[in-house]
């Protein structure tokens, strides 16, 4: 005997597959994540309304735009001081997407020596095959980068603070450099953070962030983020949509909510790697030291006067006397520090240069740098400073 149909006749996999918005819960205090790949409209006037009351058609498919994205980018302009901010899938998206959005084929670049190691394997290996050139230039040296500047050159490229020696350059005097020959400034700040520096306000024209770094700050999400102005923005924009380097709005929610204690984190982080520096430099174990809060480093000057509220970054480099052997035994002594390629995570890590961020260097570029087997890169988590300092005079002590 066959039985009414409900009211509702349509297949259960129909019902199943529908989407069920709830349009009338209240405003959250924490912004949703919008996961979709595409917005939905009623018809095709309701399109034609919203390309009319915005041209620029964002919110139809995810890798154009989504709220999540633009929540994250406007807070990151804030924190940079830019007119303009926009996110990519990786650290490396957004330093692609800057050089591409304004360099062409012809045009030449002249990069600092103490670049990171993947953004000389991208000029290298990628942008060299459409046109694009490039030059080292030793950065502490302005006399250096004024001969290496060519007719053709559109792009200095620098960070605030090197990676992993954490040498400071003089933003103000490298920014006039590259407007004077009619170029743009590129600075990687993805050390230093806008609560030490803002680079925009020393003359740069485009700040990039590893946002995989600080302001993720937790190891669990990779991004990228490009500051700027609009003019030279538009044309980044563009770079990172059509090539589908979109940061995913799960990760930019993520990358929003470290931002929220990027202040707290940091700050601690800073204070912990102060007192570890310090400490490092008493241990016989122990050849040099490289931290621009120390008074020793050669930076130390130039750190103080551009740097704000007396921070001096979360990452100490040290030196190991006995070289990659040393390096190894002091790895497996120091049980709880993990080695891990990588930086600015809640916990400490240690990195290892020689053959991690500047493996992509020839052995010759590493050792011109001061980047020799002996080296080793501590980047300083929240832990009690007590707790880390008792791990790394444990783990020196197999030096002796």
């Amino acid at each position: 005997m066959s039985k009414d149909l409900p009211k509702n006749s349509q297949t259960i996999s129909a019902r199943t597959a529908k989407p069920n918005h709830h349009q009338e819960a209240p405003r959250p205090e924490v912004m949703p994540i919008y996961q979709t790949s595409v917005f939905t409209f009623d018809d095709v006037d309701d399109v034609e309304e919203y390309y009319a009351n915005h041209p620029e058609g964002r919110y139809l498919y995810t890798r154009n735009g989504n709220p999540n994205i633009d929540a994250l980018t406007e807070t990151l302009a804030k924190l940079e001081d830019t007119e303009v901010a926009y996110a990519s899938a990786s650290g490396m998206g957004a330093i692609s997407a800057a050089i591409m959005g304004v360099c062409h084929a012809g045009d030449h670049i002249v990069m600092s020596n103490e670049i990171y190691g993947g953004t000389l394997v991208l000029l290298r290996t990628v942008l060299n095959q459409f046109g694009i050139t490039f030059s080292f230039a030793d950065f502490q040296d302005h006399d250096a980068i004024e001969r290496a500047m060519l007719p053709t050159t559109k792009l200095l490229i620098a960070e605030s603070i090197s990676n992993p020696l954490l040498r400071v350059i003089d933003l103000e005097a490298i920014a006039a450099i590259a407007h004077n020959h009619h170029a743009y400034l590129l600075i990687d700040n993805t050390f230093a953070t806008p609560l030490i520096v803002q680079p925009a306000h020393h003359g740069a024209d485009i700040v990039v962030h590893s946002a995989t770094k600080y302001f993720g700050g937790h190891s669990d999400v990779s991004g990228g983020v490009i500051c700027t102005s609009t003019s030279l923005g538009e044309a980044m924009s563009h770079i990172i949509t059509t090539l589908g380097a979109t940061l995913a709005p799960f990760d930019a929610w993520l990358i929003a909510r470290g931002v929220k204690t990027l202040s707290l984190r940091f700050r601690e982080q800073c204070k912990n790697a102060a007192q570890i520096a310090s400490f490092l430099t008493e241990q016989s174990a122990v050849s040099h030291v490289f931290y621009p809060g120390l008074s020793t480093h050669e930076s130390h000057t130039k750190a103080k006067k551009q740097f704000q509220d007396d921070l001096y970054g979360a990452m100490v480099s040290f030196r190991l006397h006995g070289g990659k052997e040393a390096v190894n035994r002091f790895m497996q002594a120091a049980t709880t520090i993990p080695f891990a390629p990588s930086l600015a995570g809640v916990y400490t890590t240690l990195s290892y240069p020689y053959t991690t961020s500047h493996r992509g260097f020839t052995e010759q570029e590493r050792l011109d740098l001061g980047i020799t087997e002996g080296l080793l890169r501590l980047s300083v988590g929240i832990e009690h400073a007590s707790d880390l300092l008792a791990e790394i005079g444990e783990a020196l002590s197999v030096m002796k």
